[in-house]
Formats: C-alpha cells, sequence, structure tokens
C-alpha cells in the first residue's frame, strides 16, 4: 500500500501546484486587464453574480453592476502607471480558491501621481475551465499624514481640485472682464477685486517664503481690492493660477524645518482662498452667471 499511497500524495501535490499556478497565472491577467483600465474587460474577470467591494466604498453585487461602476472610470482622466498584485496566501477548496494578498498602483490623475497600496482577500471559482473572481473586497492602506502633505492638499483643493468646496480655478472659470467688475450695490466686493486680494496676498507670501524682497505696501488691506483693473483681468487671472501653481511646487521642495517654520502662515492663506472663492461664487449667484453644475455634489 505504501507505494501508492505515496503516488497519490505526489498526485495531489502535483495538483496543488497546478491549481496555484493557474491562480497566479489569473492575478497577472487581472493586473494587464486592470492596467489598461477597461471597465467590459475588467468584468469579464468576474462570475455573474460576484461582489466588489472595500472599506470604505460601496459594495457592488453581479457582473453588470461591477461593469457599470469599472466603466465610470475613464482613460482620458486616470493614467495608470504601473499595477502589481502578489497573492500572500492561496487555499483551495474543491473549485474554489481563497486568495489573500497586496496591491501597489502608481496612478496619474488630474496632473498629480500617487502610489497607492493596500491588501485584498478574494474568492475565485473555476467555471469551464477558467478560474473567475467570485469575490473582492480591498482595504487601502492610508498614508501617515504629513505637514507637506495636508499643505499641499490644502492647496490643491483651493485651488483646481473640487473637494469639499469649489476651487478657485472652478469659481472663476469662464468670468468676462465685464462680469469681474460687477458688484450688486450692497457694499460686496466684485469678483475681480476678491480675485486681485487674492492675488496680492498669496503672490507676497509667496515672496517671503522664497526670501525675496516683497513690493512695498502701506498696509492698508483696501488697496488689495480697490487696485483692480477690469483691462488686466485675463492677466490677473493667469497670474492667480501661477502663483498657487509655484506655492505647490514651492511646497514640494521645502525641507522639513522651513515647513515646520511655516505651516501656520501656509495654512492661513489656504483657508483665506477658501474664504474668498465661497464670496466670489455667491457674487456669481447673485450674478445669474453660476452654472450649478460645477458646484460640489
Amino acid at each position: 500500500m505504501k507505494p501508492y499511497y505515496f503516488l497519490i500524495m505526489l498526485f495531489l501535490i502535483a495538483s496543488c501546484t497546478n491549481r496555484k499556478s493557474e491562480i497566479e497565472s489569473a492575478l497577472k491577467n487581472y493586473d494587464r486587464i486592470t492596467f489598461l483600465i477597461n471597465g467590459d474587460s475588467s468584468a469579464n474577470l468576474y462570475a455573474a453574480q460576484a461582489t466588489l467591494g472595500g472599506k470604505g466604498m460601496k459594495q457592488y453585487t453581479s457582473r453588470d453592476s461591477i461593469r457599470k461602476f469599472l466603466n465610470s472610470f475613464k482613460p482620458m482622466d486616470i493614467h495608470m502607471i504601473s499595477n502589481v498584485t502578489r497573492a500572500t496566501a492561496i487555499t483551495f477548496k474543491e473549485d474554489t480558491a481563497a486568495v489573500e494578498g497586496a496591491y501597489e498602483q502608481k496612478v496619474k490623475v488630474a496632473g498629480d501621481t500617487g502610489v497607492y497600496t493596500g491588501t485584498f482577500s478574494s474568492k475565485w471559482i473555476k467555471e469551464n475551465g477558467r478560474w473567475l473572481i467570485a469575490k473582492m473586497y480591498t482595504v487601502p492602506t492610508l498614508p501617515v499624514p504629513t505637514i507637506r502633505s495636508v499643505l499641499l492638499k490644502q492647496l490643491k483643493t483651493t485651488h483646481t481640485q473640487k473637494d469639499w468646496f469649489v476651487p478657485v480655478n472652478v469659481a472663476i472659470e469662464g468670468v468676462t472682464a465685464q462680469q469681474a467688475k460687477w458688484k450688486d450695490g450692497s457694499g460686496n466686493h466684485s469678483i475681480g477685486q476678491l480675485v486681485y486680494h487674492l492675488l496680492f496676498w498669496n503672490q507676497r507670501l509667496l515672496k517671503n517664503f522664497k526670501g525675496e524682497s516683497a513690493d512695498k505696501f502701506s498696509g492698508n488691506n483696501e488697496e488689495t481690492f480697490d487696485s483692480f483693473d477690469e483691462k488686466t483681468w485675463n492677466e490677473t487671472v493667469q497670474k492667480l493660477n501661477d502663483v498657487l501653481t509655484q506655492w505647490e511646487q514651492e511646497i514640494n521642495k521645502a525641507d522639513e524645518k522651513k515647513l515646520n517654520d511655516w505651516y501656520e502662515n501656509i495654512a492661513n492663506m489656504n483657508t483665506h482662498n477658501a474664504y474668498h472663492t465661497g464670496q466670489i461664487v455667491f457674487v456669481r449667484k447673485l450674478q445669474k452667471t453660476w452654472d450649478p453644475a460645477k458646484g460640489v455634489k
């Protein structure tokens, strides 16, 4: 009996090894298709009644609902640089496999590149000789916040990225010089005055941060509103965008000591930007020139 027992054990080991190789091959295919950001192709990796979910996200049940979710990600908005999924444990029970592991994605979104990591647990089933995902659950690894990351997040969400509120670039998009000088007659500042005010203080603080001499200033804050000129509206808009972009670049390359010395001033500047951007949106609503679709939903 011993030789037969030994042969049976060899067969089971070989069978398990083959199935493990099949799962590893299926994961590589999963990586390849995910990299392409094609919702239809990715959805076809799932079983008909599969579930897809994760910590902090909605759960999607059925291949069709997963397809619809995955198709909401557009290749023109997201550029995948790398995508790696590694299995750390694979266990089998008949034609099902429980797979646990880790993932790492390097992605460029809206001009910003980030590395996203986490763990996953999944269940795979074999149908018609092909391994399909029956359940996928991901848990992202949250990065430890730093002064730099918090300041950059504040800068981006007050400059270009919609999050909890409308950023300044969205708030002033499409505003004409005529609309920029309009006032409601109640003493509120015009859009042009508010934008010039933001440009003045962001530019002045940036020069100080870089160790450059700032222009002479009387200290009268009203002057930072009243210097708006309708003729230079487009130039003012461009300058504000340039200054805020420079701020992001300076924060990225500054050393920790400098950020520790400056973080309070920069954080206050970001809050100041958000405050006046809200006023700009309010004035546009009074003008009836604000498109609600541009707001935060």
